[in-house]
């Protein structure tokens, strides 16, 4: 029930006191890469609703009926607060962190593959001067095998980077919910 009041409150803003409050939020992001910018924006949301919860159950407790809507006093206290340079600060590494991992993952497959040493570069040139047909399809068979083998190195190159990149991923979730548990606001 608190809840369906409380979206019915987020509802009932007028367009300018949401652009007002979108602008108010857009100040908490810093101007780097977009994916940070989420990050933190999404942080900083979660962070604010949460407060705007304990500030409605404080009301309610309370029968305050004061006018101001829930969610901006929460955003104003947090964009008050030590927390939002915080979450910014914390945010950045973390997403750093994440795309220096992408990107060293993203390297490592690129060199490995490069690098690859095969046995054979594209077709056989003593295959054509073998005299018997025989000898012929075992030189064709050697090299289906040698280029599969090469597709596999290429697969199992493709699934470590991938790997990698979801082990990093997982790392920023990680670090994002700790951040954002870690900065909650004191309670009303």
């Amino acid at each position: 029930m608190a809840l369906l009041i409380h979206c019915q409150e987020m509802e009932l803003l007028d367009k300018d006191y949401r652009v007002k409050i979108r602008s108010r939020l857009l100040s908490a992001a810093s101007d780097s890469s977009p994916l940070e910018n989420i990050v933190q924006l999404t942080s900083a949301v979660v962070i604010i609703f949460e407060h705007s919860f304990y500030i409605f159950d404080k009301r309610r407790y309370l029968q305050d009926k004061e006018s101001d809507p829930l969610f901006h006093v929460a955003l104003e206290q947090y964009m008050a607060s030590p927390h939002a340079a915080a979450v910014r600060k914390a945010v950045s590494a973390a997403v750093q962190a994440y795309e220096e991992a992408v990107a060293t993952a993203t390297c490592a497959y690129e060199e490995a593959v490069r690098t690859a040493v095969y046995s054979y570069q594209g077709k056989l040139p003593w295959m054509a001067k073998l005299p018997f047909e025989p000898f012929k399809r075992k030189a064709k068979a050697f090299e289906s095998s040698q280029a599969q083998a090469k597709e596999d190195f290429e697969r199992s190159q493709a699934k470590e980077k991938e790997s990698s990149c979801s082990r990093a991923k997982a790392e920023l979730i990680k670090a994002v919910l700790e951040i954002a548990l870690g900065h909650r606001l004191p309670r009303p």
